[in-house]
């Protein structure tokens, strides 16, 4: 586990920052959504809600038992950041669901249920000099 970057944090919290996440299919496809419930509890935390995630929902479950990463896109402005983690956790209540489905009740949403992600690395990918480099 690694604690992400302020900067990083701050960018998942962000509501008008773009965020995308990478999954992979059993066959090996990638697969990618934008995902605008992604939010960051702590900086060793990443949560989303489940709200119309089928393929998505297949291929976390297969992550968190091949214990196989996933990747956490978020961008804003001219930064963007990758954030590749583990699958931790599956919840349909306690206080990080009610959170969540707080926030998306605005929206006219409700999660199924919210996933965790734990942080192992994160990547600035922003379209600078700095892109490709490794920030913790």
């Amino acid at each position: 586990m690694v604690k992400m970057p302020d900067e990083v944090f701050q960018a998942l919290n962000n509501p008008k920052a773009g965020k995308v996440l990478a999954t992979v299919h059993a066959d090996g496809t990638p697969h990618v959504i934008q995902v605008g419930s992604v939010m960051a509890p702590s900086p060793e935390m990443i949560a989303f809600g489940a709200i119309l995630m089928k393929e998505t929902g297949k291929n976390l479950e297969a992550a968190k038992k091949d214990k196989k990463k996933v990747t956490v896109l978020v961008t804003c402005e001219m930064k963007s950041y990758q954030v590749n983690a583990k699958v931790k956790d599956y919840v349909t209540s306690g206080p990080l669901f009610d959170k969540m489905n707080e926030v998306l009740k605005g929206l006219g949403l409700k999660a199924n249920g919210v996933w965790t992600l734990e942080p192992t690395d994160v990547w600035n990918q922003s379209a600078t000099y700095e892109a490709g480099k490794k920030m913790v």
